[in-house]
């Protein structure tokens, strides 16, 4: 080969080489999925409008309190006839055009004080509404980047134990055809290897459907996520007394946040419709100038000439007292009383929900870490049974079907192992968001535990530690 082929060849190969890494799928990390949710999630993106247009309420409610300035303008031609008793008539054809101003400033309204009370309450819930979506979403990422965990263990798993019953199986027609065992023996490997082959298909199956419940948030292709590195402590949460907990729910949980502000919403509401009953005061001033050249519209009194022209300027103080209105404002009353004890109970609901799921969650957190514990021994008494089944199918005290369930206890326990720590992972997160202190602090300190993908599926090292 020449020189120039070589080149040639190399630079193909470094081309080739470039074209495949551009090719591989990008790996995305906990805060990159979380990231792309905050810009993309349309659950997020409807409560942030949902709240900016509660906090319009605001600005209307206020603006009932302001001074209110209108103009107005006008122009019109006029044709005009008049039949006299005493005989003929007179026509009269003209145009006439006029303008005027009217300032009015609320000087005392009960209804639109106390209605404006209600906006700020409505809009103070709408912010903490929107808070707890935002919650919620560092929940929902969570959520769905461990579950694609789960299934790609899942397939880990499956796509394991199939290679270990292919080879169970391939042994078992060896040992068949050489005597040493029953054909019964191989039948039953067949089954559990065909068995398997079902399992892996579903889990890949289960895959897919995985990363198509993340891309509903994220909104983009993603195909390729880091896996929670395996010596992650697992430790229980801290304060370890539920009383603290709860005390910190109390004061910062979201939803009970929202519900509270519902309340005192309700309450300014039933002032606002109590004050029907109430008089309200308006300054007012305005100004009016007119126009017209018709020839009736001019002459003289007392030796004055006047033209057509003329305006008229008008300053006082309007008071309106509402004496029946066909039991309306009663009846608006009464209605805003119940809306309040509905709100009320909603709040004494919320309040129970609060502390009890505040205990709740703390407990299942904290039994999340024995379980993790409890899964690491039973990995590894699995194991010892595997060994010892396999130990004694060789020397013919055990069958082939022991070694299968044995097989597939390891299995399975592994399997529980890593979803016991994921559960532990959620659970937690359930219980910052009740106590209302959850943040993107805490998918950070996750993400720092974050690797490549391992294919190998094993024992993990902290148990054997």
């Amino acid at each position: 080969m020449s020189r120039n082929s070589r080149r040639g060849f190399l630079l193909a190969a470094l081309a080739g080489a470039v074209l495949n890494v551009q090719a591989a799928p990008t790996q995305y990390n906990l805060l990159d999925v979380y990231n792309m949710a905050l810009k993309n999630d349309a659950q997020l993106a409807a409560s942030r409008a949902s709240m900016k247009a509660t906090q319009e309420t605001v600005n209307q409610s206020r603006a009932t309190l302001l001074p209110t300035l209108g103009l107005s303008a006008n122009t019109q031609y006029n044709k005009v006839a008049r039949d006299y008793v005493s005989g003929g008539d007179n026509k009269d054809n003209y145009n006439s055009h006029g303008w005027g101003a009217t300032l009015s400033q609320p000087l005392f309204n009960m209804n639109s004080w106390f209605t404006y009370e209600q906006a700020k309450s409505l809009g103070d819930q709408a912010s903490v509404v929107f808070a707890n979506a935002q919650q919620q979403l560092i929940l929902r990422v969570a959520e769905s980047y461990f579950n694609v965990l789960r299934s790609e263990d899942s397939l880990m798993t499956a796509k394991a134990q199939e290679r270990a019953l292919k080879q169970q199986m391939d042994q078992a027609q060896e040992r068949y055809n050489v005597g040493l065992i029953a054909e019964t023996d191989v039948l039953d490997a067949r089954a559990a290897y065909d068995n398997a082959r079902v399992a892996r298909i579903q889990a890949e199956n289960q895959v897919f459907i995985s990363y198509e419940q993340l891309r509903t948030i994220v909104n983009q292709d993603v195909t390729d996520i880091a896996h929670l590195e395996k010596a992650m402590p697992v430790v229980a949460p801290t304060p370890e007394n539920p009383e603290e907990w709860v005390n910190t729910a109390l004061a910062n949980n979201l939803g009970l946040k929202a519900t509270r502000e519902g309340l005192t919403a309700s309450e300014s509401k039933v002032k606002a419709s109590k004050s029907g009953y109430a008089p309200t005061v308006n300054a007012f001033a305005s100004y009016n100038y007119s126009s017209s050249n018709s020839e009736n519209s001019r002459g003289s009194v007392n030796g004055l000439t006047y033209s057509g022209d003329g305006n008229q300027t008008v300053v006082g103080v309007q008071v309106d007292l509402p004496i029946f209105s066909g039991g309306s404002t009663t009846a608006v009353t009464r209605q805003a009383g119940y809306q309040l004890e509905e709100a009320q109970k909603n709040y004494d609901q919320q309040l129970r929900d609060t502390n009890a799921n505040t205990r709740s969650l703390l407990r299942t957190a904290t039994s999340d870490v024995d379980r993790v514990h409890a899964s690491c021994q039973v990995i590894l008494s699995s194991e010892s049974a595997l060994k010892a089944t396999q130990s004694g199918y060789e020397v013919g005290t055990r069958s082939i079907t022991d070694v299968l369930d044995a097989q597939q206890q390891l299995y399975s326990s592994i399997s529980n192992y890593q979803n016991t720590r994921y559960d532990f992972i959620v659970n937690t997160l359930k219980l910052k968001q009740v106590a209302g202190t959850l943040s993107p602090v805490d998918l950070e300190a996750l993400n720092q535990w974050m690797t490549n993908a391992s294919d190998e599926l094993s024992v993990p090292d902290e148990c054997r530690g």
